[in-house]
């Protein structure tokens, strides 16, 4: 079950046997822990991950890594602690709880989001209209099992990211490389959808400028 719950592409018949496999662990769960539950294991995460996962996937695609701390923790900390800031009457930049690296990230996101809607409606025609969703992800997972954070609270600390990009050759000597590779931070991991088109996966990134001459970063 959880090997299947991890593919990055799904075909209807991944999704059943995913269904089928849930169900049949979620029954010898039930079975050998309901006794030892005050609530009867009447948990909103297990009825989500029995009743809904397969719906979401049909409708959004693959999981890739994404858990119920996007739903929980970064509603707070992406949705309503941005939104404070945007109201004069609350204005507190100064918030502790703030990593700078979240501020930044949505600063970043939504000017980067705004320019791209406006190149991307150049190309409709005049009565189409741009239908856009997006996720943020606290962590997701890459190729060969390494994960990727971006994330204001992680176990009581906050994580973004260090990575290294591997530059476009054509572009190697636009960029203070290290043999053609470029360091950053992950700021925000976004999921972006518009107007029902394939999902982009984009991560945006603050660059570094150096590289250390006494560590590997």
């Amino acid at each position: 079950m959880y090997l299947l719950s991890r593919k990055e592409n799904y075909e209807e018949s991944d999704i059943t046997r995913l269904q089928e496999l849930i169900n049949k662990w979620a029954k010898l769960f039930i079975e050998l822990f309901e006794e030892y539950s005050s609530s009867k294991l009447q948990f909103p995460k297990l009825h989500s991950w029995v009743f809904h996962i397969c719906f979401s996937i049909r409708e959004f695609g693959a999981i890739n890594g994404y858990t119920t701390e996007t739903y929980e923790s970064l509603h707070k900390d992406y949705v309503k602690k941005p939104y404070k800031l945007t109201n004069n009457e609350n204005c507190k930049m100064n918030d502790p709880d703030l990593e700078k690296e979240m501020k930044l990230g949505f600063e970043k996101f939504l000017e980067c989001l705004d320019a791209y809607l406006d190149f991307y409606d150049q190309k409709l025609s005049e009565h189409e209209e741009i239908d856009i969703k997006f996720r943020i992800y606290s962590s997701v997972m890459l190729k060969y099992g390494a994960k990727m954070r971006a994330n204001n609270k992680f176990h009581k600390r906050s994580i973004f990211s260090n990575i290294a990009v591997e530059m476009n050759p054509d572009e190697i000597f636009e960029y203070t490389s290290d043999n053609g590779v470029c360091f950053a931070q992950v700021l925000l991991i976004t999921e972006i959808i518009i107007n029902y088109e394939e999902p982009m996966h984009l991560a945006l990134v603050q660059w570094y400028n150096f590289k250390s001459s006494i560590t590997n970063f």
